[in-house]
C-alpha cells in the first residue's frame, strides 16, 4: 500500500470537508480536530508575466551558474539556484509575484485566524533538470512559504509534503486503505503559474526523476 497521495490542484483550492468523503466517512464519531492547511492558487500570472520571470531566471542562471549547492544533502545534485546569493524580490521581473503572493498569503493567514499583514522576506529560484532533487526539509525563521511553478516539463514530480509526526512515532498497524488521518505524504502536483502555500515548518521535498527539459520554482518566505 503506497502511503503517497496525489492531489488534484482543485482538490487544494476547493478545501472539501475531509469527514464527509472517502471509505471513513461513516465512522462518526471521529473528529478533524489538528488539520493542516495547503493553499493553492493557479493561475497567479499571466503567461506574459510568467515568461519574463522565467527569462529572468535563465539570465541569472547565467551568472550564478550552480549556485548555492553546500547548504543541501544533494549537493552537486541540487537544482541550479540562487539562494542565500541573490534575493529574487531586488528584480523588478519578481515584483508582481511578489506582491500576488503576498495577498495569497494574508489569505491564508485567515484560515488560522490572523488578520495581519505579512511580506516575503526572501525568494529564489531553483531550476531542476533529470536527476536533481531535494532532500526534505523546512524554512526556519519564517511563518509561511510559498512554491511558484514557473516551468513544468512532462514528467517532472510534484512536490512532497510530509505529514508533520510521520517519522516520530509508530503506524497502525495493518492498514489496508489510505485516509487522511493516516497518511503520511501528500504530493502537490506541479502545474505552471501555480502558487503553494504552506506552514514553514512542514517537511517537503522534490524527489529525483527522468524527463527533459527544466522543471524552474521560485520559493518564497513570509513573516
Amino acid at each position: 500500500m503506497k502511503s503517497n497521495i496525489r492531489i488534484p490542484i482543485s482538490q487544494l483550492t476547493d478545501n472539501p470537508t475531509p469527514h464527509t468523503q472517502g471509505d471513513y466517512a461513516n465512522f462518526n464519531n471521529v473528529q478533524f480536530v489538528f488539520p493542516i492547511g495547503l493553499y493553492a492558487m493557479p493561475d497567479i500570472l499571466t503567461e506574459e508575466e510568467n515568461d519574463k520571470l522565467l527569462d529572468k531566471v535563465h539570465e541569472l542562471q547565467g551568472i550564478f551558474g550552480a549556485g548555492n549547492t553546500s547548504d543541501w544533502m544533494s549537493g552537486e545534485f541540487s537544482p541550479d539556484n540562487c539562494f542565500h546569493i541573490s534575493d529574487l524580490n531586488d528584480y523588478l521581473e519578481m515584483q508582481i509575484l511578489t506582491k500576488r503572493a503576498e495577498e495569497c498569503v494574508v489569505d491564508f493567514a485567515r484560515a488560522y485566524g490572523s488578520e495581519a499583514e505579512y511580506n516575503c522576506t526572501e525568494s529564489w529560484y531553483n531550476v531542476y533538470t533529470s536527476g536533481r532533487y531535494q532532500e526534505f526539509h523546512t524554512h526556519c525563521n519564517s511563518i509561511f512559504s510559498a512554491i511558484y511553478f514557473v516551468k513544468v516539463p512532462k514528467g517532472a514530480p510534484g512536490t512532497t509534503f510530509k505529514r508533520p509526526e510521520a517519522t516520530c512515532m509508530l503506524p497502525p498497524k495493518n492498514i489496508v486503505r489510505n485516509t487522511e488521518l493516516q497518511m503520511r505524504n501528500i504530493i502537490g502536483p506541479p502545474m505552471e503559474r501555480t502558487l503553494i502555500i504552506f506552514r514553514s515548518n512542514i517537511e517537503h521535498a522534490v524527489p529525483p526523476s527522468t524527463f527533459d527539459g527544466e522543471r524552474v520554482t521560485i520559493a518564497l518566505n513570509f513573516a
